[in-house]
């Protein structure tokens, strides 16, 4: 599809997005229950939660108030934001609360629980029948970090003793309540997991079939207090749509969907690009719902931490104060020098650390990693700084660069002409180019892995961190190489800037 088609039905979207958010308006002011009851039998829970986010909270009230299916509104209120469901928890009667959060899955609504306030909370759990405050208080025990935290403990279960009929029989019965029963899980009287079957598979099979010789014994599994990201190669490895969650001593604690581990990525692949661009990561609200002042907070930390680094620049640069009083056409070259061996570092950076994210790679594979980007980096030097060497001539051949009189006059009393003089400068940058990127591609290939093997996310060591360093790396080079030149000339037969 064209990027013109593309805009106009995104366009187009936007725009039946206003007109049904325009008729819920409509029929909530004029409280016109049947059409009300209409849109919500027609409209996907999600967009009607989109719709209700953009209309007022007594608006959304008096929705959550008049409707009465209870199975709707509970997903319907999953998908609003924090500052609606709050609000609803706080203004709604009991009993129509306490029917929309029975219908909320355990656990999005421990996440909800988890962005109120102490007291807000816990006037929430009291609201929940003590067994299910139990369940909530557990999951919300796990860190935001582990797979405790977006498990769901509402499965389909049943006995070892049972047979396929008594299987389909339960499906039946508690089917409806529950958010998936594509996979059954056969536990013992003790709730340890012994094996699963997928519904699929349970439909060939015999009704008077025990489950026990028919269910699968080796199956994935994961620990609740194991990382998030942990789950997603599993997933993926065994293409499994339901992953349960084991104790360590075998006990089934719950279950993580496919939606929870869609999540999973889409959070981890935001904190990364995140961290790449040198933005802390915070996931407490989405963009529009997040204050200023925490915007600046994500935003002022690794600034600071960038200018004490881009410090040592500036310390090099009047450390090297000789070579560009020698040469000052030296300045020109660096912000190119600069950013392309900044750019070349986060360019395998990100590789590295996408690779690191995927599994392509591991740890283990240091040294063979660092040796195939420095190979490719050296050979990528090569190609640039060859193109550099030409591009520095025609620059200073040109009206590019304003090379004066008196710069000439340095040229042929250091080289004994201009056009020596002009192959020395391209000759220096194209060195620098050469070393920068060289070591920016081993490097860039290095951190990103020594981060991990320390347990830091490798996602720290690229982006304005890996330009910073390479900034500095890159000067020391190219100052070095400037210095033997200068350094191997009489300098008594250089006119300095052009001043005898």
């Amino acid at each position: 599809m064209r990027e013109d088609d593309l805009l106009i039905e995104s366009r187009q979207k936007e725009e039946l997005f206003e007109e049904n958010t325009h008729s819920l308006h409509i029929a909530l002011i004029t409280a016109d229950i049947p059409t009300l009851k209409t849109i919500i039998q027609g409209t996907d829970p999600v967009t009607l939660s989109e719709e209700l986010n953009n209309l007022s909270d007594n608006e959304c009230s008096f929705f959550f108030s008049s409707m009465t299916d209870y199975q709707i509104l509970g997903a319907i209120f999953s998908y609003l934001n924090i500052e609606k469901r709050q609000f609803l928890c706080e203004n709604l009667n009991r009993k129509t609360i306490l029917n929309v959060l029975a219908k909320v899955e355990n656990d999005d609504l421990a996440d909800f629980l988890e962005d109120l306030t102490k007291d807000t909370r816990n006037q929430i759990l009291a609201l929940l029948p003590a067994k299910r405050r139990n369940i909530i208080s557990s999951l919300a025990r796990f860190s935001d970090d582990c797979v405790g935290s977006i498990m769901t403990t509402e499965y389909l279960s049943i006995p070892k003793e049972a047979k396929v009929s008594d299987a389909f029989k339960k499906i039946k019965e508690v089917g409806k309540s529950l958010g998936i029963i594509r996979t059954i899980f056969i536990t013992d009287n003790n709730n340890i997991l012994l094996g699963i079957m997928g519904i699929e598979d349970l439909m060939f099979e015999d009704e008077n079939t025990p489950i026990v010789d028919c269910m699968q014994k080796d199956f994935a599994y994961i620990s609740p207090i194991s990382d998030k990201e942990e789950a997603i190669p599993i997933c993926q490895k065994y293409d499994l749509a339901v992953l349960p969650v084991v104790s360590e001593k075998g006990y089934l604690l719950g279950i993580i969907t496919f939606d929870d581990v869609l999540d999973v990525i889409e959070e981890e692949n935001t904190e990364d690009i995140y961290k790449q661009a040198g933005v802390t990561y915070n996931n407490d609200a989405p963009y529009l719902e997040t204050k200023a002042f925490k915007l600046a907070r994500s935003y002022v930390i690794w600034l600071i931490i960038l200018l004490i680094i881009n410090t040592f620049t500036g310390m090099i640069i009047s450390n090297f104060e000789t070579a560009l009083l020698t040469f000052p056409i030296l300045l020109s070259f660096i912000p190119a020098l600069g950013d392309s061996c900044g750019d070349a570092g986060d360019q395998t950076a990100s590789i590295i650390t996408r690779s690191l994210a995927t599994n392509e790679i591991s740890t283990k594979d240091f040294f063979k990693v660092s040796g195939k980007e420095f190979l490719a980096g050296i050979l990528t030097a090569l190609m640039v700084s060859s193109f550099s060497f030409l591009w520095v001539l025609l620059e200073l051949n040109t009206p590019i660069l304003n090379v004066t009189e008196e710069m000439e006059q340095t040229f042929i009393s250091a080289f004994g002409s201009v056009l020596n003089g002009q192959l020395v400068i391209a000759g220096i940058v194209a060195m620098a180019f050469f070393v920068g990127i060289s070591l920016a591609k081993l490097f860039a290939a290095m951190l990103p892995m020594l981060a991990k093997i320390i347990h830091l996310d490798p996602a720290l060591m690229s982006g304005p961190l890996i330009a910073s360093i390479m900034d500095i790396i890159t000067l020391l080079v190219y100052f070095s190489i400037s210095m033997a030149v200068i350094d191997a000339i009489d300098p008594g037969a250089i006119v300095l800037g052009g001043m005898l």
